[in-house]
Order: structure tokens, then sequence, then C-alpha cells
């Protein structure tokens, strides 16, 4: 796949969940078309995208138990999509057939992987779940954050200084950043000024360079 594939499969949802349904297991067009709620001939549309990136694989299916002539699945790439509400957590990979794949295996290798598989989806889900609700818990300190730096009684610049102070992972990511991007000519001092108004100078531990 080029490096543009990734990016034509995250720009549409309806392909998303297609391409994670068929990294799973083959599936019909009106398989694909009750799940993803459009139509075949959307379907059709996001499995040509599929195909031109060189991902799509389809299967003819001789049977007369079968209605279904075609299905289709993902061939040596993988989309896992285990997005929940208004997160997106997607993983993208090559994939290959591991060695002795073809040879197929017995009933209880079958069983047992299948446990596994729909065990760690499971798993996996719920730890999406949990990470949406520490992203939100996040968000929220960031924004409190923010509003309690702008409501302080010092300057903007200085409210600038502090807020980019308390987002960096460090005292000198801080001064790197104002320097770089400011303009700020001596940002360890703007910093050390800042921190006095607010009575939080002399509460640094260690050199300052590294406060978590």
């Amino acid at each position: 796949m080029s490096a543009r594939g990734p990016g034509e499969i995250l720009s549409s949802s309806a392909r998303l969940k297609i391409a994670d349904l068929l990294s799973v297991r083959p599936r019909t067009l009106k398989e694909l078309a009750d799940m993803t709620g459009i139509t075949v001939q959307a379907v059709l549309k996001h499995l040509e995208k599929l195909n031109g990136l060189g991902v799509l694989q389809e299967r003819r299916i001789s049977s007369a138990e079968v209605q279904a002539r075609r299905v289709y699945s993902m061939v040596d790439f993988h989309v896992g999509d285990f997005s929940h509400g208004d997160l997106t957590v997607v993983k993208m990979s090559r994939v290959q057939a591991p060695p002795g794949a073809k040879k197929g295996g017995g009933y209880d290798e079958l069983e047992r992987l299948a446990e596994d598989f729909l065990f760690q989806r499971r798993r996996i889900r719920e730890q999406t779940r949990r990470l949406g609700r520490m992203i939100d818990e996040l968000v929220a300190d960031e924004k409190r954050l923010g509003s309690l730096i702008w409501a302080l009684r010092v300057r903007d610049d200085e409210k600038l200084v502090l807020h980019t102070y308390f987002t960096e992972e460090s005292a000198k990511e801080a001064e790197d950043a104002l320097a770089e991007h400011y303009g700020m000519r001596d940002s360890r001092r703007a910093i050390d000024q800042a921190l006095r108004k607010v009575g939080g100078l002399g509460k640094k531990t260690g050199d300052g360079n590294q406060r978590r």
C-alpha cells in the first residue's frame, strides 16, 4: 500500500468500517451494506477504492447451498477499528499469513483461537471506553488550567508564559518554546518573573528543569 493508503481509509467512516469488517472475515456486498447502513452501490464504490489501494481480495463461491457468488476480504493488510463514541482508535498494519497457516488446523485449535479473538476484542473495546473517560478528564483539566491562568491578575504576556510553563513537560522545554516560537530573548527570566508574581517561584523542585 502506498503512503496515501491509510489516509484514504481514514477519510471515510463507512470505508473504515468496511475495512474493519473485511479484516475479520470475508463478507458479501449485502452484508456490508446492512452492517454499515449504506447502499450496495455505495459499498461498491468503497470496495473500488480499497481495490485501488491493493488491499482487497475477491473470492468467487461455487456452491448450490448459498446464493452469494462473491465475497470480499482484506489481503496482506489489517484494519482494526476500536473507536468508541467520539474517540477514534484505529490500528492499521501489514500482515502475512503465519507459517503453517495454509496447512489448516483441527477443531480444538480453531475453537481456542476464536475464544482468544473474541476475548481480546472485548478487552480492547473496554480499554478504549476507559481511555475515552481518561481523555475526557484530561480535557476538563486542560480547560480549567487555561481558565485559571487567564483569570490571573497579571499581564497577558505573563499569562502566556505561565500557560506555556504549566503545559510543557519541563521548564527547559517551556523555555525553548517561548524562545523559539514567541521570540523571547530571556525566556528563563520571563518564567521566573511570572512565577514570582503568582507566588510559585519558591515551589520549584530540583534545578527547575524537570517538573514531572
